[in-house]
């Protein structure tokens, strides 16, 4: 499927994807012994501000404990004498993913090496475990991050296709999610929530939950937002996923890199327009058309509906 996943975030995608659905309940994480491993659940940091996502896994399986504590301390490692940059705990959104996720969102003044220092606390550990770990922090993306202009840039609706089977991989497709495309969206006025997810060939299992999560929100804030859905994959989606993987095993065949044909084969227009990488992202979008938020990898309600109530009233989403 997608090629250009950086190496933490397909560690956790490949985890998640192993294992399907981890457990969920507090006693079943805990209950298991070994150490916890957390890991980064997102594929690049930027210069600016960042929604940092981290994963926990034991003995292989990715865990979703609403009662776990993480505590994040970040370090400038350039510096010659790296102090505490910015420190929080970090907040459990899980709730009906295959694992839970742990989010901050530090702003890093500068791009350079970074150090994370992540302090992990399972029900029944008298301490917390230390994990320190390395971040590289760009100067910029490839992808529009917090404050750049939106990529504007025709998305599939209703009117675009005979069938809506044709605009999402899903078993359930919303017609509400297809009403408008987004270069129109960025020009009526109005903020949007753009999600790029393929339900059925998602790689961390995590983008036909963060759909459900969109549309249920868009029931709540679809007057307000508009609410968009862009397939990852070129209809028909299993074709093209064929392209995908057909490309891959040739270029390592051929023991070369793809090229950016390659890359972008079977991708939907908004994927390449976007240069994304991985799946599933979600942007949040003011209504003057700049990237307000950036979340990759699984959503939840808990999360976006108090991020859309900032989008809506005009505040700093993170």
């Amino acid at each position: 499927m997608l090629r250009r996943c950086s190496p933490l975030f397909v560690l956790l995608a490949l985890l998640l994807a192993g294992c399907g659905q981890a457990a969920t309940s507090p006693s079943a994480g805990a209950a298991q012994g070994g150490a916890v491993q957390p890991v980064f659940a997102f594929s690049e940091a930027v210069a600016g501000k960042n929604r940092i996502a981290i994963g926990l896994v034991r003995n292989n399986t990715p865990l979703n404990d609403p009662t776990a504590k993480v505590h994040l301390r970040f370090f400038n490692l350039d510096e010659a004498n790296p102090q505490i940059k910015f420190e929080a705990d970090a907040a459990y959104y899980g709730q009906g993913l295959p694992a839970g996720f742990y989010v901050a969102y530090p702003t890093f003044d500068k791009a350079g090496n970074w150090g994370v220092e992540i302090q992990t606390q399972l029900p029944g550990q008298a301490e917390p475990s230390i994990s320190k770990q390395r971040l590289e922090v760009k100067d910029h993306s490839n992808v529009p991050i917090v404050g750049q202009p939106a990529i504007s840039t025709k998305t599939l609706t209703v009117k675009d296709v005979p069938d809506i089977a044709q605009l999402s991989s899903g078993t359930q497709v919303d017609p509400a999610m297809y009403q408008i495309s987004l270069d129109q969206a960025l020009t009526n006025g109005k903020p949007t929530a753009l999600l790029f997810a393929t339900p059925a060939f998602c790689k961390t299992a995590t983008c036909g939950p963060s759909l459900d999560v969109m549309q249920g929100l868009q029931k709540k804030y679809g007057d307000k937002v508009n609410f968009i859905h862009s397939e990852v994959y070129k209809y028909p989606f299993d074709q093209s996923v064929q392209l995908q993987q057909d490309a891959g095993q040739k270029a390592a065949k051929e023991n070369r890199t793809l090229t950016p044909e390659e890359r972008d084969a079977g991708l939907s227009d908004a994927m390449v327009a976007w240069k994304l990488d991985s799946e599933p992202w979600l942007f949040l979008i003011d209504a003057k058309g700049m990237v307000a938020g950036r979340y990759e990898g699984g959503i939840t309600k808990e999360e976006l509906g108090p991020a859309l109530e900032k989008l809506i009233a005009g505040q700093p989403v993170f």
